[in-house]
């Protein structure tokens, strides 16, 4: 999955052209103001969003604004460290 809470044109395409050339192929989320996502509308949280979103990939590429968002979401439950 591609999560985009910020807008970055090259940075979701560059990411999105590498998953395709290794023969892959990608879900993209705009959690950002005025995305595709009711998620972060709704209240809910980043943690639940991302793995939400992991029991349909294999991997989950995080883009967001706040400091330290990837960590906290990588310590959610405690088993994966960064």
């Amino acid at each position: 999955a591609s999560v985009f809470y910020e807008a970055s044109t090259r940075t979701s395409c560059s990411f999105q052209a590498a998953i395709m050339r290794l023969g892959g192929t990608f879900l993209h989320v705009d959690g950002g103001k005025g995305g595709n996502t009711s998620a972060s509308k709704k209240g809910e949280s980043l943690e639940d969003t991302i793995r939400c979103l992991e029991c349909y990939t294999d991997v989950t590429v995080l883009r967001h604004p706040t400091t330290g968002s990837v960590q906290q979401v990588a310590l959610g439950d405690g088993t994966v460290k960064p």
